[in-house]
């Protein structure tokens, strides 16, 4: 879920959350026995609606729907809103009603949304529909002085200043979104360049050390061989073990800096690579699982990402076996890699942090700017699973409009920093 989906999902329960507990007001506020009332039965049915509404509304909101029908849902909402606070205003007392006020919460509501010309018409609505019920409920004064129809006059002008007073709040809210979108987008792109930069650097480097040093070790070690027929063959051997070290040091160097293989055949066989390197000399099993629709447009950054946490895991975590595996799910790169090993204790994030170890904490700031998500499943001596779900671009969909990473407990799941 992105940091966009959560947001929604967040207001929608807020909302969900509000009109429950109007409902409680309105029961604990509105006088039964004042104004005009058309009997309590009908006011206490209207309530059991409303109360039914919300928890209904609640079950939709932590259940989160996804696509046309969220859409759909809260564009009838503030509809079905008013039509109950219309009942519930005529069945206690029409304009005498406490629960008219109630009505406020309509245009407020529509300014969450963001979208000002439906919050306007929402207003405009609220006020009509209040004075049409103040109209057929009628009802005699509460004293000499007030009469239902300055007080729906009264209720009427307050609630169009209200009314207009959200539409600029709704004007403000967007227009903050959009430049918030505006700087995420540009945040994302900037780090994606980034990335895509150092890893370009790291081609061109391991390409040169490649192409230059390497060969010409090679070349020097095979001048070596045909000359040492005639020399000592002490100060050879000293000399072929010194060239094969290097040779091998600078080998090294380059797959560090970046493999080939990431290029020519993909993130499959770079992960197998990464993977071999860990698991030599070592008593651990690596095994890698790339889904074929995984390995797209965002190759360099799941490397980096993969290559870190599978060093995490490979060099601290003290597992016998490990896995790494990506794949596609809907809209989603999933990147996991999970291990048996002693697992995380309590705290380890802020030690390592002090010792100087960010590698943890530099895969979980790239996934917030990339508009993902990290979460860490650890407990001490029951192993780790790191998973990243990083969103797939959509040119349907507009730009993200925030950051959002999680991880479930800070201080307990974490991989062993490098």
């Amino acid at each position: 879920m992105t940091a966009r989906s959560q947001d929604a999902r967040s207001a929608h329960i807020a909302l969900a959350l509000l009109r429950a507990t109007l409902v409680a007001v309105i029961l604990l506020t509105e006088p039964l026995v004042d104004g005009r009332q058309l009997g309590h039965y009908a006011f206490r049915v209207m309530l059991s609606v409303a109360a039914l509404y919300a928890v209904i509304g609640i079950a939709f909101a932590l259940r989160g729907p996804q696509g046309r029908t969220a859409q759909t849902i809260s564009r009838i909402q503030p509809g079905l809103d008013m039509l109950l606070l219309a009942g519930l205003t005529y069945a206690s007392g029409g304009a005498f009603s406490d629960a008219r006020k109630a009505f406020f919460v309509v245009p407020l509501a529509g300014a969450f949304s963001e979208r000002q010309r439906e919050t306007a018409g929402w207003s405009l609505l609220a006020v009509a529909v209040f004075t049409f019920v103040a109209v057929i409920a009628g009802g005699p004064p509460r004293d000499s002085t007030v009469t239902w129809q300055r007080l729906t006059i009264n209720q009427d002008l307050y609630l169009a200043w209200t009314g207009a007073a959200a539409t600029l709040l709704a004007v403000a809210l967007r227009r903050r979104s959009a430049h918030t979108a505006e700087l995420a987008a540009s945040r994302q792109q900037l780090v994606t360049h980034a990335i895509e930069s150092v890893e370009r650097e790291r081609t061109r480097l391991a390409g040169a050390l490649h192409d230059s040093p390497v060969q010409n070790l090679i070349a020097a070690r095979l001048d070596l061989r045909r000359a040492e027929r005639n020399g000592d063959p002490d100060s050879f051997r000293r000399l072929h073990e010194a060239i094969d070290a290097t040779i091998a040091e600078l080998r090294e160097e380059i797959f560090r800096l970046h493999p080939h293989v990431l290029d020519h055949v993909g993130l499959s066989a770079a992960f197998e690579q990464v993977a071999r390197h860990h698991a030599e000399g070592g008593d651990v099993t690596i095994t890698v699982a790339v889904d074929a629709e995984g390995d797209g447009e965002q190759r360099q950054v799941l490397f980096a990402l993969g290559r870190e946490l599978l060093t995490n895991a490979a060099k601290h975590a003290q597992a016998s076996q490990i896995l790494l595996s990506l794949r596609r799910e809907g809209h989603q790169i999933l990147l996991e890699v999970q291990d048996d090993g002693c697992g995380i204790e309590n705290g380890r994030m802020r030690q390592a942090l002090l010792d100087g170890h960010v590698g943890l904490a530099s895969v979980r700031e790239r996934v917030a700017v990339l508009d993902g998500t990290l979460d860490v499943i650890s407990a001490p001596g029951s192993g780790t699973a790191v998973r990243i779900a990083l969103p797939l671009p959509d040119p349907g969909d507009a730009p993200p409009t925030g950051v959002s990473h999680r991880v479930t407990s800070l201080d307990t799941h974490l991989v062993s920093p490098v």
